[in-house]
């Protein structure tokens, strides 16, 4: 896999993705995202940086607390749909289609980055942090929420339970919120060199040794932002919290 081939296959799945942003945005997670990421966010924070945004859920609500945003995704069927959004809302946010890896922005150009379900995503998530590093600025916060989401392709048992997970969400709601049914694109989890890694002990270690201060996790933040649906599909994969602060 290369960014070109990840940017195609998240594009074939960016309506499906949308489908679900849409239903976040019309739900209490935006309320429940919003408080706590005030309470997650530098006070002075003016510029946020939405680092792989997707259909833009982060960016809108964040947009929405008054925060100058700009979001960026390597896939043009995401951003078409953020598009789509954000003009339904109705507020301004700057979309660009760029490369994470180089994002190409100044040094010290944002008060705050903030990513979702993206790090695990990442071919080359060393490089990425280093450029989180060099366009914060000083006192910027870094706030990565991601989960373990490929673990089960290494742990037998833990499979078992997500497949049973899974069949008694069927059972209960009709679906499991999987991936669009068209996809052509190849995407083998196993290339991704987070896939069978223990996080987020391994972002804090990172970020601890490059440089960045205050940093610190929250092991399962779905109790706040989950619903009830979510925590019995993904219970063995809950999503966590990693805060680090460029000083």
């Amino acid at each position: 896999m290369d960014i070109e081939s990840m940017a195609r296959y998240w594009s074939q799945d960016a309506e499906n993705y949308g489908d679900i942003i849409r239903k976040e945005l019309a739900s209490f997670r935006v309320e429940a995202w919003q408080n706590y990421l005030r309470e997650k966010l530098p006070a002075d924070t003016r510029k946020v940086l939405d680092l792989g945004c997707g259909p833009g859920f982060f960016s809108i609500i964040l947009a929405q607390m008054g925060y100058e945003v700009t979001a960026v995704d390597c896939s043009e069927g995401m951003l078409a749909q953020a598009r789509q959004l954000v003009e339904s809302v109705g507020i301004k946010i700057t979309l660009q289609q760029k490369d994470i890896n180089h994002p190409e922005f100044p040094d010290d150009s944002f008060d705050a980055i903030v990513s979702r379900n993206v790090t695990w995503t990442l071919l080359n998530p060393w490089q990425v942090y280093e450029e989180c590093q060099r366009m914060l600025r000083t006192g910027g916060r870094l706030l990565l929420f991601d989960a373990n989401w490929n673990m089960p392709l290494f742990d037998e048992a833990m499979a078992k339970r997500a497949e049973d997970r899974r069949e008694e969400c069927l059972r209960q709601y009709g679906d499991a919120l999987d991936s669009a049914a068209d996809i052509t694109e190849p995407f083998d989890p196993l290339q991704l060199p987070l896939s069978g890694t223990k996080r987020p002990y391994w972002d804090v270690e990172l970020l601890r040794n490059m440089g960045f201060g205050d940093v610190h996790t929250e092991f399962d933040v779905t109790d706040k932002l989950w619903d009830d649906k979510e925590r019995l599909l993904y219970g063995e994969t809950p999503m966590f919290g990693i805060f680090a602060t460029k000083f």
